[in-house]
C-alpha cells in the first residue's frame, strides 16, 4: 500500500522484493523528508512526500501537473512476504491483470500506469530471458521489432550485470509523452511486461485508443494522472493508523 514500507531499511524488507529491483532515489525522499521536518516537524508523511515527488517528477518533465490528495500516514512495518503481489517483469498478461485487479485497478489503469516507463531507465539483466532465451530454446521474443532487436542485444549483451542500464523510452527518455505506449505496439518496447499489453484485446484496445489504429484520443496525460490518484489510494493508512515518520527510513 502507499505507507511508504519500501523505504524502511530492514532485512527482509520490501525494497528486497524482486518486482522493486533497481529502485532508487531514496536520498532524495530523505533529503525532502528532512527539509520538510525542519519547517512543520511531524505533520508531513514519507508516504506523501513519495506521491509529491512522482506527480512533480512528471510534471518538470512536461508531463501533466495534478491536485493530488494528501493526508496518509506511514507503515511501521516492511515485508518482502507483503511485497509479493507486485507485478513481474516476465509476468503474462493474465498474471498482470489479475495483479492490477487485485488492487482495483482496470485494464486501462495497467495500461497508463505501464507509460509511465516513459521516463527512466532499467538494468539489462531483467532484458536476458526475452533476449536471449525466451522460450527456453536460446531464441529471442518474436514480438521485439527485427529494427530492434540487434539495438537491444548490442546495449544489453548475453550476461549483462545490474549496473548496466537501458533507457525504457529510446525516443524520449527525459520527456514525458505516449511515446512509449508507439513503441509497445511497433515491437520497440524493452521490458516483455510492457511487450505484453499487446497480447490481451482489452489492453490493446486502450492502447490503440491513445496512439492510432481506430479512434484515437488525445487525453493521454489527463488520464494518466487519474490512474495515479487512483493508485495512490491502495492501502492508505490515516487517522490513528502508523505514524508520521521522523526518518523515512527508521520507524519512530
Amino acid at each position: 500500500g502507499c505507507d511508504a514500507s519500501i523505504l524502511l531499511e530492514a532485512e527482509g524488507g520490501e525494497a528486497e522484493a524482486p518486482g522493486n529491483a533497481g529502485v532508487g532515489g531514496f536520498e532524495v525522499i530523505g533529503a525532502a523528508k528532512k527539509r520538510v521536518e525542519s519547517l512543520c516537524p511531524g505533520v508531513v508523511s514519507c508516504a506523501d512526500i513519495v506521491m509529491l515527488a512522482a506527480r512533480d517528477a512528471v510534471a518538470l518533465s512536461d508531463g501533466p501537473d495534478y491536485e493530488l490528495p494528501t493526508g496518509r500516514r506511514d507503515g511501521r512495518i516492511s515485508s518482502l512476504a507483503l511485497a509479493s503481489h507486485l507485478p513481474e517483469v516476465n509476468d503474462p498478461i493474465r498474471v498482470l491483470k489479475a495483479k492490477f485487479h487485485a488492487k482495483g485497478l482496470s485494464e486501462k489503469d495497467l495500461v497508463l500506469l505501464t507509460a509511465a516507463h516513459t521516463l527512466g531507465t532499467a538494468a539489462c539483466f531483467l532484458t536476458s530471458k526475452r533476449l536471449y532465451n525466451f522460450s527456453g530454446r536460446g531464441d529471442p521474443d518474436p514480438t521485439i521489432s527485427p529494427r530492434f532487436l540487434p539495438r537491444l542485444k548490442s546495449f544489453c549483451p548475453l550476461n549483462s550485470d545490474f549496473v548496466r542500464r537501458i533507457p525504457l523510452d529510446w525516443a524520449s527518455e527525459f520527456e514525458f509523452d505516449d511515446h512509449i505506449l508507439r513503441n509497445v505496439v511497433t515491437g520497440f518496447a524493452v521490458l516483455a511486461s510492457d511487450a505484453q499489453l499487446t497480447e490481451d484485446r482489452k489492453t490493446r484496445q486502450v492502447l490503440e485508443s491513445y496512439v492510432g489504429g481506430g479512434h484515437a484520443t488525445s487525453s493521454f496525460g489527463a488520464d494518466f494522472a487519474e490512474a495515479m490518484v487512483k493508485m495512490g489510494r491502495i492501502g492508505v493508512k490515516t487517522g490513528s493508523q502508523g505514524e508520521i515518520r521522523k526518518i523515512c527510513g527508521k520507524v519512530n
